[in-house]
């Protein structure tokens, strides 16, 4: 495919950005101008126009803008991630699971749930499956993991559940034998013992609405996500998360993201190797 030969101006880029940021918090600064040009190149091409004033005006009016919205929201967000991703985080994490395990005690009809936000294509869902299995291999407790994310293209990658060896570069060879079926020379598939205990959905963080439709978590992993909002928007989709944990319940942030001026709605119960928030 050859790509439209355009120029983004700045008049259209602070268009497009302000509308990107209105559909799903994400803030796109000026400095990153040449990078939503670069990615959206590909949309002008495919729809024949000739310039991004052109692609600004079919979102906001074509008849099918809505469908569009959701090209556009495949093609701006990022979708960088991998299996077994900094594990520091994830031992932490399942030392919580741990303590929550212990606090239902024998209570066979428990259901723990956790919620891995904007997960890509579906690697930190399938890592925290992995490691229930690995952790947890004869306990009556039925563990339920959502996962979800704003871009409809990557739900549909982490359904199928097929990855290559780039992604698994951190997964340790008995777990890659143990829970992968191997595909061709380069590629995996999680097998359905993992992939039974993960749903995925198509959610934007910023929709109170959509969120809602998922709730009662114990758990909810929202690492390197933040990262993409201003503080408007982190103060929205924090809230978001809040009221759909239980109380009690944990949140997992990046290592280097923070609540600290975002809201007080949280607890702060650890910092060390990873940010832990608890809702009381």
């Amino acid at each position: 495919m050859e790509y439209i030969n355009a120029n983004l101006s700045d008049n259209v880029f602070n268009k497009l950005k302000d509308l990107i940021y209105e559909i799903s918090g994400i803030y796109f600064s000026g400095q990153k101008k040449y990078l939503l040009e670069t990615r959206l190149s590909k949309r002008l091409s495919v729809l024949n126009l000739p310039n991004f004033e052109d692609y600004y005006n079919y979102l906001k009016y074509s008849l099918s803008k809505d469908r569009e919205i959701k090209e556009l929201l495949n093609s701006v967000t990022t979708n960088e991630t991998s299996f077994f991703r900094d594990m520091p985080q994830l031992e932490v994490f399942v030392d919580i699971l741990k303590q929550v395990v212990q606090a239902a005690g024998n209570n066979a009809y428990k259901k723990i749930r956790i919620w891995s936000a904007a997960c890509s294509t579906g690697e930190e869902p399938y890592t925290i499956g992995i490691l229930i299995k690995e952790n947890f291999p004869s306990s009556d407790i039925k563990f339920e993991i959502a996962g979800s994310d704003i871009s409809e293209q990557v739900i549909s990658s982490a359904k199928k559940g097929i990855y290559g060896s780039y992604t698994l570069r951190n997964t340790p060879p008995a777990i890659l034998n143990k829970y992968f079926d191997r595909i061709g020379d380069d590629s995996y598939s999680i097998k359905d013992e993992i992939k039974k205990i993960a749903a995925f959905h198509n959610v934007n963080l910023m929709n109170a609405k959509e969120v809602k439709k998922l709730n009662e978590f114990d758990v909810v992993l929202c690492r390197n996500v933040i990262i993409y909002f201003d503080t408007e928007s982190k103060k929205k989709a924090i809230t978001n998360i809040y009221e759909s944990l239980k109380t009690g319940g944990y949140l997992f942030l990046g290592h280097s993201e923070s609540l600290h001026s975002i809201t007080s709605l949280f607890k702060l119960v650890g910092l060390g190797k990873t940010p832990l928030y608890k809702k009381e």
